[in-house]
């Protein structure tokens, strides 16, 4: 089930297959692997490591972010109210899931394996889409399905899965699962070109750059990153004119510069007027014209930014709590870089979501995504990895004292930041 439940969620089987949409097939599945999740915690001692991961804080904040955007709509009625949970209960469901179904350091691996192989699958049809040049592609720009089916969206997807997938190459020792998460890091980098995205191309660029940096050191960190500045630099640059070629006359960069900042003027305005609840969770496109002289072309759009968006829709509550939510989550990643690497693969999944949340939180300024499930995944894979670290340390260090005891040398440690072991 750690393996399976990922992999579903980001492979979205109701999307996918429409005629299973009426079952509400994740819910059903949230449930079962629930109640497995919990069948097991029962039957284990005091020590299983998943009697605390629900009382971890970024978890709390991440149930009271949730019910902020649910009271946000209080002046809607008891039944838009309703509606609103029925759309933010997802997420801390899926979390609180996760968190039952994943036991130690194996369980983890599977659950990042599953949610990859469910990513390849959305990016890999984003591939294809431009590939048959299918018709729901707006503009020809590359994305997929569901929760990805815009072209910006596609690269929130793809900014979260890639770290992951370098990573695990050092975890990985059989061809076809190598040869899988190759395919995946190129599908990745494809993904963002095809798709246009100016947001994605940064954040790409951006992410592969954290990699190259705690991945090298000295002289030779210094000369890789002067390389990959002048070919990132590129990256982006031919990312803005192949953008601009593709919908330069109805939709120009000058023009997309401008509309980000009204509907940034706007947001603020909004919550500046909204301080406490905002205008009520989503309702910033609704109401974004009585806070800003917006053009023609702005109406009924998104901040395009995640924070403003959040603190226009929610107020200080909302973008407080979601803000202390990732506080929690940075917290728990904070030894990521030095952590030693080991074949459990705890250290390397942490330096992967460490990479992969900064990205995220990155491209979330340029684009407003706050229902991403990429925060939520995060969110688990950092509860889980640092607990199983902490529990860890201690059942070391008796080792580590026999061992000196006996006079054995210690083991060489390199910290996980300079990828050597």
């Amino acid at each position: 089930m750690a393996f399976l439940y990922p992999f579903l969620n980001f492979l979205q089987p109701g999307v996918l297959f429409p005629v299973l949409a009426p079952y509400r097939p994740m819910l059903v599945i949230s449930v079962l692997a629930g109640l497995i999740g919990i069948r097991a915690l029962m039957q284990n001692d005091n020590t299983d490591p998943r009697r605390g991961f629900l009382a971890h804080p970024a978890f709390i904040w991440l149930c009271l972010f949730m019910a902020v955007q649910v009271l946000s709509v209080y002046y809607s009625g008891v039944r838009n109210m309703l509606e609103e949970l029925d759309f933010w209960v997802v997420y801390p469901m899926f979390a609180a899931v996760s968190l039952l179904i994943v036991r130690d350091a194996a369980d983890l691996r599977r659950y990042v394996w599953g949610m990859m192989l469910g990513s390849a699958v959305v990016v890999g049809f984003g591939l294809y889409a431009v590939a048959a040049h299918l018709s729901t592609l707006a503009g020809g720009r590359a994305g997929a399905y569901g929760m990805y089916e815009n072209h910006n969206d596609y690269t929130f997807l793809i900014v979260q899965v890639l770290p992951f997938a370098y990573f695990y190459l050092g975890l990985t020792r059989r061809i076809l699962p190598r040869l899988f998460l190759l395919a995946l890091l190129v599908g990745c980098v494809c993904g963002v070109v095809l798709s246009l995205s100016r947001g994605g191309a940064m954040a790409l660029v951006l992410e592969c750059g954290m990699i190259l940096w705690l991945q090298t050191s000295g002289t030779r960190r210094v000369a890789a990153l002067a390389v990959f500045a002048v070919l990132g630099g590129a990256v982006v640059v031919y990312q803005f004119a192949a953008r601009e070629a593709n919908q330069g006359a109805t939709y120009s960069e000058e023009q997309a510069k401008q509309e980000r900042f009204e509907l940034w003027r706007a947001a603020r305005s909004a919550y500046l007027s909204n301080p406490i609840l905002g205008v009520g969770s989503r309702r910033f496109a609704e109401f974004s014209q009585r806070y800003g002289e917006l053009g023609h072309d702005d109406l009924g759009k998104v901040a395009h930014n995640t924070y403003l968006e959040l603190a226009a829709d929610s107020g200080t509550l909302g973008l407080g709590t979601f803000l202390l939510m990732l506080r929690g989550v940075f917290r728990s990643l904070r030894g990521a870089r030095v952590v030693r690497a080991s074949d459990d693969g705890l250290a390397q999944t942490q330096l992967a979501a460490w990479v992969s949340l900064w990205s995220i939180l990155f491209r979330a300024f340029l684009d407003a995504k706050e229902y991403d499930w990429s925060f939520y995944t995060l969110t688990v894979i950092a509860i889980v990895s640092s607990t199983l670290l902490a529990r860890r340390a201690p059942q070391e260090a008796p080792l580590a004292a026999a061992a000196a005891a006996a006079g054995a040398a210690p083991a060489p440690v390199r910290p996980m930041i300079y990828g050597r072991r």
